[in-house]
């Protein structure tokens, strides 16, 4: 004889609900504890991804800023100025480098005794016969004043003589260092030529030390001249 199941009541069934509710949200509430939190914003990757294309971005506008010419076509803006000077040349003009603003400057540091420096006349020479005087001045200047005289820098003027047996002649302006320019200019050696462009800032490539040949100060004129 089987024995009849007993009939739930509706309050025990009500009970048995809200018993299974209960367990099912305690169940739901150790699931949000144990469960590993997410990091609330972006992630890492993407984070760093931005962040690689600002820095390029302000790479390459600071690689453009830097090939463009300045508003007065000066691109020796952040340069270095050349030193100013006032000299005497050997027939008592005075010489100021300020004057000759709006030309391209060819200052050539030499001494009589100097090994090489009647050969760098031969360049300049070319250079003088190659340029408008109106764009272009070469200014010689003998950093041994005490020896380099006067009388023997007019001597040197023109070879040969019986300081050198090349065949030059110096048409351009020819002075002595007697203000300390060589020093301004940190010369320590001779033949030196420095250029200076019209706005009166030292060129890219100075100082030239030793022998340069004059396609290589053309060059350089050019530029400057061109730009």
């Amino acid at each position: 004889m089987t024995k009849k199941k007993k009939k739930e009541s509706w309050k025990e069934r009500r009970q048995r609900v809200a018993l299974k509710h209960q367990k099912a949200a305690e169940a739901e509430r150790l699931r949000r504890e144990t469960e590993p939190k997410k990091i609330k914003g972006w992630p890492k990757g993407k984070i760093f991804g931005v962040a690689f294309l600002f820095l390029l971005i302000i790479g390459i506008y600071g690689a453009w800023q830097y090939t463009q010419s300045s508003p007065s076509g000066n691109s020796n803006v952040n340069g270095q100025k050349a030193p100013v000077f006032t000299l005497t040349d050997i027939d008592g003009n005075a010489v100021s480098l300020e004057t000759f603003l709006g030309k391209v400057v060819v200052l050539d540091f030499f001494y009589i005794r100097c090994g090489y420096c009647d050969d760098q006349f031969l360049e300049l020479e070319e250079i003088y016969q190659s340029y408008s005087h109106d764009n272009v001045e070469i200014i010689s200047i003998s950093i041994d004043p005490t020896y380099d005289t006067v009388d023997r820098l007019k001597e040197f003027k023109t070879g040969p003589n019986q300081y050198s047996s090349l065949d030059y002649e110096i048409s351009w302006i020819l002075t002595r260092d007697t203000n300390d320019a060589s020093t301004k200019y940190g010369i320590n050696a001779a033949p030196t030529t420095v250029i200076i462009d019209k706005e009166g800032f030292i060129s890219p490539h100075s100082l030239f030390i030793g022998l340069t040949d004059a396609s290589q100060l053309s060059g350089e004129i050019d530029m400057l001249l061109n730009r």
